[in-house]
């Protein structure tokens, strides 16, 4: 035991704690109060001595540690008393040596000892209880460790939401979808994933038994019919939709180009003339689009006979909304269009 464990004993345990984060005490957490004084104790005045004597918060420490034992070894004199067992003889009315050296060594620690007030005897204590009952000295340490704790916790959040990459792809995310080309995308992802699910039907595969050990019900495996795809009753409806909705609009938008014309003209002078102009004319993709579902899925224009009126009833059953669904596209196109010009002009 060194001098500066009767120091360390008389500190709160929040106080010790404080003491072993700082100098880096490993496995602390389990100990309580007297243990961890003296795990202190031999970590501070070992071979780490030297290491966390400059630190401000255990100067204290360190200066009763440097400092020279009081009076001899309480071994020493326990043997030394139980070796000389003689007692002194008593004479009346004088007082023996032992006496005066007693009385001698109280009024040395009394004039040593500073006088207490009342208010200090009420704050030892009170810290003499705190630290029996190993409680936090007042409500606002108690806050303190709240905050910190707190604090640490926002802090490894945030630390792992940034390095997850989750907002980087959110932004990236989202400028792929502002634009008016993945409008365009969704509507006809939208329109393909139906006609295919219309012409291409699931086919029954097989099942699979019911497991009681894993509580699984009877389930049955269906896949795709990838044999419709070599039959006419596909490839007809399919081609009917692809001429309609993608082909014919995308020719158009391709040669009546206003776009185009505007670029060339000069109006948008601060790019060049190759990045400001457009292939395609989205205005009249989608103009030509809604016209020629109007022609053909509304009057049942079969292409001079190329189509049967089976296949065209086909295709607007399959699409959401019927003909209906496909003007809707078309419109959601047109109003893209239009507020993607009046952006670029303001």
């Amino acid at each position: 035991m060194s001098s500066g464990l009767p120091y360390l004993n008389k500190l709160r345990k929040p106080e010790l704690v404080e003491f072993a984060e700082l100098t880096d005490l490993q496995d602390f957490s389990d100990y309580n109060k007297n243990d961890l004084a003296a795990a202190l104790d031999k970590h501070l005045s070992g071979i780490n001595r030297s290491i966390f004597a400059g630190e401000k918060k255990l100067a204290d420490y360190y200066k009763r540690l440097s400092a020279p034992p009081r009076g001899g070894s309480p071994v020493k004199r326990e043997a030394k008393a139980e070796g000389s067992p003689a007692v002194e003889k008593k004479t009346p009315g004088r007082k023996s040596n032992k006496q005066k050296l007693e009385e001698a060594t109280s009024s040395d620690d009394a004039a040593m000892r500073p006088a207490k007030t009342p208010s200090s005897a009420v704050r030892l204590t009170t810290s003499r209880v705190r630290a029996a009952l190993d409680v936090p000295p007042s409500p606002a340490q108690v806050a303190d460790s709240i905050d910190r704790q707190t604090t640490r916790v926002r802090e490894g959040i945030e630390q792992a939401w940034t390095s997850s990459g989750v907002l980087e792809r959110t932004h990236a995310l989202r400028a792929n979808l502002s634009s008016l080309f993945a409008i365009e995308a969704i509507v006809v992802a939208v329109e393909v994933f139906n006609l295919l699910t219309e012409l291409v039907p699931n086919r029954f595969l097989g099942n699979l038994d019911a497991n009681p050990t894993l509580h699984t019900p009877n389930i049955r495996i269906k896949i795709p019919d990838l044999f419709q795809l070599v039959t006419l009753s596909f490839w007809a409806p399919f081609t009917l939709w692809l001429l309609t909705n993608l082909l014919l609009p995308l020719v158009a938008a391709y040669f009546i180009n206003l776009s185009w014309q505007a670029a060339s003209g000069g109006v948008r002078r601060g790019r060049s003339a190759a990045s400001a102009r457009a292939q395609f004319d989205p205005l009249t993709f989608n103009i030509v689009k809604a016209l020629l579902v109007w022609k053909v899925y509304v009057k049942h224009f079969c292409f001079w006979g190329l189509y049967s009126n089976l296949a065209v009833e086909k295709v607007n059953w399959s699409i959401p909304g019927n003909y209906y669904g496909m003007w809707t596209g078309a419109a959601i196109g047109v109003v893209g269009t239009l507020y993607e010009a009046i952006l670029r002009r303001s």
